[in-house]
């Protein structure tokens, strides 16, 4: 990249061994999180008035000078690690799960969850007339609830 530089300013044009010698300033604002583009930006903005007598000198002065603060780089997220296969513990065939807790039987093989109670359910539906109206069945019902208290 820092070979690179003589084809946007002509005065910047470095050897190979200078570009070796400025690779490690260079490495540093790398290991920051800063890209190629905006490092290559970063080196050629603001183009001194008076010249460049010395590319080294410029680009080093540049890159120690303006090395940024490090970038907030996330961490890697967490590495999953899989449950080990289980045997089922329910009778028939045997075979393999992957529990996700402290299972012992698998989904298939799992009791359902009983249904919970409603208390405010009861099975004794009022026998409304065929033509009762919506405020008919309400008034209906509304008296077999105050009668039962």
């Amino acid at each position: 990249m820092l070979l690179s530089l003589r084809r946007a300013r002509r005065e910047l044009h470095l050897g190979e061994q200078e570009a070796r010698a400025l690779a490690p300033d260079a490495a540093a604002w790398l290991a920051r999180g800063i890209t190629e583009d905006d490092l290559r930006h970063a080196l050629l903005a603001e183009h001194p008035t008076d010249g460049i007598r010395s590319a080294v000198g410029f680009l080093r002065h540049r890159l120690n000078r303006k090395l940024p603060e490090p970038r907030f780089v996330p961490a890697p997220p967490p590495v999953i690690v899989p449950q080990p296969l289980v045997a089922c513990a329910s009778p028939g065939d045997e075979h393999l799960f992957r529990p996700f807790g402290d299972e012992t039987e698998c989904p298939q093989c799992r009791p359902l969850p009983t249904p919970p109670t409603t208390p405010w359910v009861t099975d004794d539906i009022p026998d409304f007339p065929p033509t009762a109206t919506w405020r008919e069945r309400f008034t209906i019902v509304a008296q077999q609830d105050a009668a039962r208290g």
